[in-house]
């Protein structure tokens, strides 16, 4: 059997002193110093605060939506209103009334005559009407209400 042995290089320690040597001679190897103490800098003015404002979100203008042609369609036979603008009609007794509407949704003539009109399916005669003004504290924009008193039979 035969055994093979590595072999590994012999570095030449002399040769590798002798290109160290040169190097540093010919300005290849920086030469190792202290660094230079350097002198304490001014104080430096503190910085004023920046100023920082909140950013407010831009929102857009709302404008209402157009407001739907006057319909043309089916009409309630208690009130005379358009059924599109009519949202409910509640009573008590046949004497009073109180009607709910989107005043855009029909006409201002019918509006006017609507009072009459329920009091006089009830069989009586109007008494007294009063509608509020459009958005007035309303929890539903767009709509109205009209109180109707009939009288008494």
């Amino acid at each position: 059997m035969t055994s093979r042995t590595r072999s590994t290089p012999i570095v030449n320690m002399p040769r590798l002193s002798a290109i160290l040597a040169a190097c540093a001679l010919a300005g290849c190897m920086a030469p190792a110093t202290a660094p230079a103490p350097q002198a304490p800098a001014a104080p430096v003015a503190p910085a004023a605060p920046r100023v920082v404002t909140p950013s407010v979100p831009v929102t857009p203008s709302v404008t209402p939506p157009a407001a739907p042609a006057v319909p043309t369609g089916p009409v309630d036979g208690r009130t005379g209103l358009h059924q599109a603008a009519l949202i409910s009609v509640t009573g008590d007794a046949d004497s009073r009334f109180t009607v709910l509407f989107r005043p855009a949704q029909t006409d201002a003539a019918k509006i006017d005559a609507a009072p009459a009109q329920l009091c006089l399916q009830a069989g009586r005669g109007l008494e007294d009407s009063r509608t509020n003004k459009p958005g007035a504290g309303s929890a539903m924009p767009g709509v109205q209400m009209m109180i109707v008193t009939c009288s008494a039979a």
